[in-house]
């Protein structure tokens, strides 16, 4: 039978359903807000496993804030059976939009995997492993100021790093067609999983369907782990060569050549898009050829569904049959039951006995946080009291040994001490900052003074650059150099360049900012930065000309392909690309002094086109 109240949920209709499991359009009473509830079927309440599994999605969802994923609002259990809401977006998904013929651009594509790849940083950050991106993950929302346009849905097979236990060793969980190859072999799959995951999508875009497909799903994985994919620019030539390489990193089988991490994959998508300026202003809405008003299923079934189950999209008009025809078929519970989660949080209500005790559990996340808070504050009550007891036996314990406190420590004992901090890796020199300074306070002209002195340097070093990490105390305003110093290393997200070159003019104002408080100190945290950052702005550099040669080149080709034709309209249209191409150099690395030979040839070649009869020979 179909539940007619969830909690405060008053249900409206079912908007998709799988074999372990439905989702349905909700009220919370209280609110009248609108939401997605999803549950387990009534006659799987009593399974261990899947009931693990749908507590491991909720546990997993809790931790996740961000404006790219869908947003888990609440949870509980209502006799015996466990449910959660989230939020409900209207909207269709990237998969609706692929097999109703939408192609991408290539500029679109970019746009879209950005903000994928902003939420995958955020679950990365959390630990978490989506484990399957897919389209039919993706949701636009139909709101065309929606921000972002494109949501992140479906983590019910998601895993934390390094859990063991989340993912029994050998078994394959995920969809064929959008699989790593290592989470394709049953091996241990990291979050570059999913940055292949996300190739795969954007080849799809572009393509209109991913690398790997037909047949049965075990041949699709096994062209995974051992077939190379394609070149995207094979079948979409206006995909720039930026791109088509990118795409075929994380194509990789080998993880060790995909982009390090999703912080890295968005600089890379950024680099494209500045390389090549767009000719329009504004991305197309993905949704806007779509018909009416769509309601998108944030929480498809997760629990022990194929592989390759997506949430469910309910197009305007669709009846209750037509979305039970496409629903995924029902899965085999002992499977489930294998790839099953950590220890459940919902506790088994006993549905299936007669005369059982029925339990009722209602939990928003709203009521976590205040909870979170007020647990907080009582550990710091008690930790308040510790410490007060602490101090208290410390000051005893200290009375009883003051007389050796007392007695002064020799140079070599103290010496000594300090050596073997500093000489332990796994040791904190912070630990040795007592017996620095009582060495130099009493053994201020020992020989070996001028070391210690190097060991309280860095330290006050360190000290400093932690403090510079932290953002000023309210009502403090940090002296010039310290303000310079800050605003230099924010431009180190920018590129490494920018920053060295921002220290290294701070050095020139501040020159006179050694006989100031601190000024000699910050002045050495400076160079200390620019020893560190000159390694990685060379690598820049070198990264930068390459590619400004690599574009010449190409404006080159395009040159000659202009003159080698006979046709007035391609001779155009290839002296046009070749104009932008040169111009897109020239914005650039125009502000970037070691591409200035670079750009002075890209502006020698604009201000001497190729001429009509240059083109005629």
């Amino acid at each position: 039978m179909e539940p007619t109240q969830l909690g405060p949920y008053r249900i409206r209709t079912r908007i998709g359903r799988g074999g372990m499991g439905a989702v349905y359009e909700a009220e919370d009473e209280a609110t009248g807000d609108v939401v997605a509830v999803k549950t387990l079927n009534a006659h799987l309440g009593d399974e261990v496993g899947l009931k693990r599994r749908f507590a491991t999605e909720i546990e997993t969802l809790k931790s996740l804030r961000h404006p790219g994923i869908v947003r888990l609002l609440a949870f509980g259990e209502d006799d015996g059976q466990p449910y959660f809401a989230m939020e409900l977006v209207r909207g269709r998904s990237l998969e609706q939009l692929l097999r109703e013929g939408r192609r991408f651009t290539w500029r679109e594509t970019v746009a879209v995997a950005l903000d994928v790849t902003r939420a995958l940083k955020a679950a990365h950050d959390h630990g978490v492993v989506h484990r399957d991106l897919k389209p039919a993950n993706l949701l636009f929302a139909n709101d065309p100021a929606a921000e972002p346009p494109v949501k992140l849905a479906d983590f019910g097979i998601a895993r934390l790093f390094g859990d063991a236990g989340q993912t029994l060793a050998g078994t394959v969980v995920g969809t064929a067609e959008y699989m790593a190859p290592e989470q394709a072999a049953g091996k241990p799959a990291d979050h570059r999983a999913d940055l292949y995951a996300l190739g795969l999508v954007m080849f799809a875009m572009l393509a209109g369907r991913p690398p790997f497909r037909g047949g049965p799903a075990r041949g699709v994985i096994e062209r995974q782990r051992h077939e190379a994919p394609p070149r995207i620019a094979a079948s979409v030539p206006e995909v720039p060569p930026e791109l088509d390489e990118l795409i075929d990193r994380l194509l990789s089988k080998d993880p060790a050549r995909r982009p390090s991490s999703a912080l890295a994959l968005g600089r890379l998508l950024t680099a494209i898009q500045s390389i090549h300026p767009p000719g329009e202003t504004a991305l197309d809405a993905p949704g806007s050829t779509a018909a009416d008003a769509s309601a998108v299923d944030l929480l498809a079934d997760t629990i022990g569904r194929p592989a390759t189950s997506a949430p469910a999209v309910i197009p305007a008009g669709a009846t209750r049959r037509e979305v039970a025809a496409d629903s995924p078929t029902r899965a085999n519970p002992d499977e489930a039951a294998e790839n099953g989660g950590a220890p459940a949080t919902v506790p088994n209500a006993g549905r299936g006995a007669a005369g059982a005790q029925q339990r009722t559990r209602f939990t928003t996340v709203a009521e976590l946080d205040r909870e979170h808070a007020e647990r907080a504050a009582r550990a710091e009550r008690r930790d308040r009291l510790w410490r007060a007891v602490t101090a208290l036996a410390t000051g005893l314990a200290l009375a009883g040994v003051a007389w050796t406190a007392l007695r002064p420590e020799s140079a070599d004992g103290l010496h000594g001490r300090i050596m073997a901090i500093a000489d332990d890796e796994e040791a904190d020199l912070r630990d040795a900052r007592p017996l620095i300074d009582r060495f130099l306070a009493r053994h201020g002209d020992d020989p070996r003074a001028d070391g210690i002195r190097a060991f309280d340097r860095t330290l006050d070093l360190d000290a400093l650059e932690r403090r510079a990490r932290r953002r000023p105390l309210p009502g403090r305003t940090p002296e010039p150099l310290e303000r310079d110093y800050r605003a230099a290393l924010a431009r180190e997200p920018e590129s490494a360049n920018a920053c060295l070159t921002a220290l290294e003019a701070l050095l020139d104002v501040h020159r006179d900012a050694a006989r100031e408080p601190d000024g000699e100190l910050w002045l050495a945290l400076v160079r200390r930065q620019i020893e560190r950052l000159e390694p990685v702005a060379e690598q820049e550099r070198a990264d930068d000309l390459a590619r400004a040669k690599a574009t010449l080149a190409a404006a080159a080709e395009l040159a000659r392909q202009a003159a080698g034709t006979t046709d007035p309209a391609r001779r155009a249209d290839l002296r046009g690309r070749r104009r932008d191409l040169l111009a897109s150099l020239i914005e650039t690395y125009s502000a970037r002094p070691h591409a200035a030979r670079a750009v002075e040839a890209a502006k020698a070649q604009l201000a001497d086109p190729p001429s009509e009869r240059d083109s005629a020979r």
